[in-house]
């Protein structure tokens, strides 16, 4: 049996939490929702000092349960007792800020954890540091839905740059982000599916990816009733993950698209949209210039946000010499004796610098 963390990931509103959903649903692995902790640590790891010295250990601890952005309480109730499991971790970066969740998997009985976040897949480069034999799964939705969903979850949580230009650079950026990764990592690395053929086919989709993540087939049916063990925030915040699996929403986006919206989808995302199989019906209709020039200004200021990105990662792997990579054992605090934590992984990763791009 496997016990590689697994990573779900891909552009806002793809239905990564769905899949979240299904793969946290079998008996073998545990996928807690968005906690916010493990790429935003390795970012600022270096304010932590040396993680030999368990005090410093306990710093990080008590960032992550205190912190409410990183919503540790998502892993567990008993934040004090994450914090005993923190501080026990071997000292690396990887490995403090992964025992969490491998608490979250010991309270469900599973021998294995894993994360999901739609940016996991605009920060691989943190993944591969501190895992570098994880699995990544990529989700790949119709852009026309994806930034259709993110216009209308922008305008209910007021967010200010959420409309149809930023939703299109964010998926484009995403996909190339997934490219660059396919093209690095091992074929047992790596696993991309549709959302479209997940809903449509979730019984042949989900085989194939427990076949790619070695999942005991056996849980294949909790899987596919996700529906019935979603736990409590997942389906408050997302409706449809604590329902059946449909395709009642796949083509939703033409009810909510005006004809030059789609129109201006397709001219900026054509070329990858056909590498997905995502047929265009707005050949011909002319794009309102005013969403292209926000989109051009949109995609210059992510470039520039993400080069800021690279350059400060690229300082901080000069001068952060300490191990990253997580190793396969905690130090339990218990009675029972435990031997030292051995390491499973080389400290060297195929980790890039372009966190972002």
């Amino acid at each position: 049996m496997s016990t590689r963390p697994v990573f779900v990931g891909g552009c806002p509103r793809s239905g990564t939490t769905l899949l979240r959903a299904m793969l946290d649903a079998h008996p073998d692995l545990a996928i807690p929702g968005e906690t916010r902790i493990l790429v935003d640590g390795f970012r600022c790891r270096a304010r932590w000092g040396d993680l030999e010295d368990a005090e410093n250990r306990r710093r990080v601890a008590l960032w992550v349960a205190g912190r409410k952005v990183a919503r540790a309480r998502r892993l567990t109730d008993d934040t004090d007792k994450l914090v005993e499991r923190m501080v026990a971790a071997p000292p690396t970066i990887g490995s403090v800020l992964s025992a969490g969740f491998q608490l979250y998997a010991e309270e469900r009985g599973k021998p294995r954890w894993g994360d999901k976040r739609p940016s996991l897949v605009l920060n691989l480069d943190a993944v591969f540091a501190m895992f570098p034999e994880a699995q990544y799964v990529n989700l790949v939705r119709d852009p026309r839905a994806v930034v259709a969903s993110i216009r209308r979850v922008g305008r209910q949580q007021g967010w200010t740059s959420r409309g149809l230009a930023g939703g299109a650079d964010k998926w484009e950026r995403s996909q190339r982000a997934a490219e660059r990764w396919r093209r690095r990592l091992r074929s047992d690395q790596f696993h991309e599916l549709r959302y479209e053929d997940l809903v449509a086919d979730p019984a042949d989709t989900v085989q194939r990816l427990a076949a790619f993540l070695e999942l005991d087939r056996a849980g294949l049916d909790a899987m596919l009733h996700h529906h019935e063990t979603t736990d409590v925030h997942s389906a408050r915040l997302h409706r449809l993950v604590s329902e059946p699996v449909t395709t009642a929403t796949v083509r939703g986006w033409e009810q909510t698209l005006r004809p030059k919206e789609v129109a201006f989808v397709e001219s900026v995302l054509g070329d990858r949209m056909a590498r997905y199989g995502y047929e265009p019906v707005a050949a011909g209709r002319p794009v309102p210039q005013k969403l292209a020039e926000r989109h051009r200004k949109r995609r210059r200021h992510m470039r520039a946000v993400a080069a800021k990105r690279r350059a400060r990662e690229l300082a901080l792997r000069i001068t952060y010499r300490r191990p990253v990579a997580a190793r396969t054992s905690i130090t339990v605090p218990s009675t029972a004796s435990t031997g030292p934590a051995v390491s499973s992984a080389s400290q060297t990763s195929p980790y890039s610098s372009e966190p972002g791009k």
